[in-house]
């Protein structure tokens, strides 16, 4: 039994968690919209698995994956004895992005979804850099003012 009463925005496990169901929702709207717009460029789905299903492994690898990383940043950032600047956390979550995509399109009979090439890799890295990085900006926000 907990003896004090902690703010939800204050533990770490479920902003662990917030940040999880946050960024493989994201992924898996990313994913869909860019296999509906460019349907010769990224295939979803295999014959076991229906489209749908694909975008959401892929949504929940991806974000486990970033989960994953995001306390490696820190420690780089604690070894460095600064902070990431905005745009620098933006291009190593790019990288980061475009190698964890490309490992999970390889794996395409697990994960359901392939690309035709490595531009195609690289135009959604950008996206959802983008758009990653917005959301967690915004549960940052909201984190410290609640």
């Amino acid at each position: 039994m907990p003896q004090k009463n902690v703010r939800f925005q204050d533990n770490s496990g479920m902003m662990t968690v917030i940040s999880f169901v946050v960024l493989a929702v994201v992924n898996y709207i990313v994913i869909r919209l860019a296999q509906a717009w460019f349907p010769h460029s990224i295939v979803m789905g295999t014959v076991d698995m229906s489209a749908h299903w694909a975008g959401i492994m892929f949504g929940s690898a991806l974000s486990l994956l970033t989960v994953f990383f995001l306390p490696f940043v820190t420690w780089w950032e604690q070894r460095m004895k600064r902070t990431l600047m905005t745009n620098e956390m933006m291009a190593v979550f790019l990288g980061f992005n475009f190698m964890a995509i490309w490992l999970i399109t390889r794996r395409s009979e697990i994960f359901g979804v392939g690309v035709t090439s490595w531009l195609v890799v690289l135009g959604l890295a950008v996206v959802l850099d983008l758009l990653q990085g917005a959301v967690m900006m915004r549960l940052e926000k909201w984190r410290q003012n609640n």
